[in-house]
């Protein structure tokens, strides 16, 4: 019984996920827009300069998040890309070896 990884699956699952996250990155700065509205249309209010902080925080955890995302599917890519690499070299060092035994 062997193990089959279809390579270019997990190829193409990897560059999903980095397409996916970019994607996400770029809606991510409009998900925090009213809380800067509410921050800035309140400059008074105790709660706005907490309010603009917090805003901050979360868009930077998500966009950090989001940037590991798209590394992560980076490297899956780059995986499969090696496995698929070291298959080949080794189905190719395999038939030499065999090659030889008719000789």
């Amino acid at each position: 019984m062997g193990i089959e990884m279809r390579t270019e699956h997990i190829d193409q699952a990897g560059d999903d996920l980095g397409t996916l996250a970019d994607a996400a990155g770029r809606r991510a700065t409009s998900l925090f827009h009213l809380s800067d509205v509410a921050a800035r249309n309140h400059p008074g209010w105790v709660s706005s300069a907490s309010l603009a902080n917090c805003r901050t925080v979360w868009e930077d955890r998500m966009q950090r998040t989001l940037r590991t995302t798209a590394e992560m599917g980076e490297a899956l890519a780059g995986s499969a890309g090696a496995v698929a690499g070291g298959e080949s070299e080794a189905t190719s060092r395999l038939r030499d070896v065999l090659g030889g035994f008719d000789k």
